[in-house]
């Protein structure tokens, strides 16, 4: 009887065990394309209706467009919220409705406005889906049949020649979401080479660069893995790239300096770091800006969702000049802001 004890207990574990959450890329561009029934179109001018837009958005015959502003999505299964730039109006002889801050639902109920003072699911459609193109994704629902409520809200305000029914089909909806920043993967490695000037000054000091695991190195070459809770813009305009390990710099005897799980923040132009500087003067700082991060050779690849960076410069700010002047210099100015201390690439894997 005893030793079922532990395999019930292992089982329950793994039944326990958490799963894998999605990861939602912020949106920042694209267009959603509402495609007209031609039924629809000629039902409107038999109703006395005209549709229009305003704030942005523009019709193109039966094509209405709204440009993406914002939402989010998770591209691998395609499901998150659009939101859509401009508003959708209806008018007739006697008033108009207004449909503002649409948004487009990867769900049953695909087009949502606020419509008067309230937020109304406006069409229904059992014909939804989506595929990957290249970091962003295409969203399709067909036959969009208009609901209950909209139906209601349209009749007693537009009061048309002839009423707007429930389950009307009023088109087709097309979604192209590009991601403001997609989600990087933990995968590969970034690509760290000191500077030749830089390693001779250490070297001078006798300061020792050393990888700790999963940082690795061959000579001034050291390698950081890429980690979870990355995210860049396709053409790495903007978002951090993270990594694991840590590079040591020690000098037996006098100072120690850690860098910790490097940060490489576009936005910022700056390697975050956690550093803890021992024994010169010890304490833990926290992160901070540990490098400047300058500009290299960007290439991105959409059908891959690759983003590579080669070759950007990494240099000193003042403040981390100071910590290697005190932990190794004896305080004196050998270390100075601006100083070249390599360079870095990588090829980033988006989701």
């Amino acid at each position: 009887m005893r030793r079922g004890g532990p395999f019930i207990v292992l089982v329950l574990l793994f039944l326990a065990a958490p799963t894998a959450r999605a990861t939602y890329d912020p949106l920042g561009g694209g267009v959603t394309r509402l495609l007209l029934d031609k039924r629809f179109a000629a039902f409107l001018d038999q109703a006395g209706v005209r549709i229009s837009t305003e704030a942005g958005a523009a019709r193109r015959g039966r094509v209405l467009v709204f440009p993406i502003s914002g939402g989010r999505l998770e591209p691998t299964v395609g499901a998150g919220e659009i939101d859509q730039q401009g508003s959708l109006v209806l008018r007739s002889s006697r008033s108009r409705v207004r449909m503002r801050k649409l948004v487009v639902k990867t769900s049953h109920a695909p087009l949502v406005a606020k419509v008067g003072g309230s937020q109304l699911k406006v069409a229904t459609s059992e014909m939804t889906g989506s595929r990957r193109d290249g970091f962003g994704t295409l969203f399709s629902a067909r036959k969009l049949r208009l609901t209950e409520k909209v139906v209601t809200r349209l009749n007693k305000k537009l009061r048309p020649w002839r009423p707007f029914s429930r389950g009307q089909v009023i088109g087709t909806l097309l979604s192209d979401p590009q991601p403001q920043l997609t989600a990087i993967l933990p995968t590969g490695k970034a690509t760290l080479v000191f500077d030749s000037a830089f390693v001779a000054k250490l070297d001078q000091h006798f300061v020792a660069v050393n990888p700790v695991f999963p940082a690795e190195h061959v000579g001034p070459t050291f390698t950081l893995p890429i980690v979870v809770a990355g995210a860049l813009a396709p053409d790495a305009s903007k978002g951090t790239l993270r990594t694991g390990g840590q590079i040591e710099f020690l000098e037996l005897g006098a100072g120690q300096v850690f860098w910790r799980e490097l940060w490489f923040d576009i936005d910022l132009q700056s390697v975050l770091v956690d550093v803890e500087p021992t024994p010169a003067f010890p304490g833990k700082l926290g992160q901070v800006a540990a490098l400047a991060f300058g500009t290299g050779t960007v290439t991105s690849e959409p059908a891959a969702r690759r983003i590579s960076l080669v070759g950007a410069p990494l240099t000193l700010p003042a403040e981390t000049a100071d910590v290697f002047n005190r932990a190794f210099a004896e305080g004196t100015n050998d270390f100075s802001s601006g100083e070249l201390i390599g360079t870095v690439s990588f090829v980033a894997q988006g989701q």
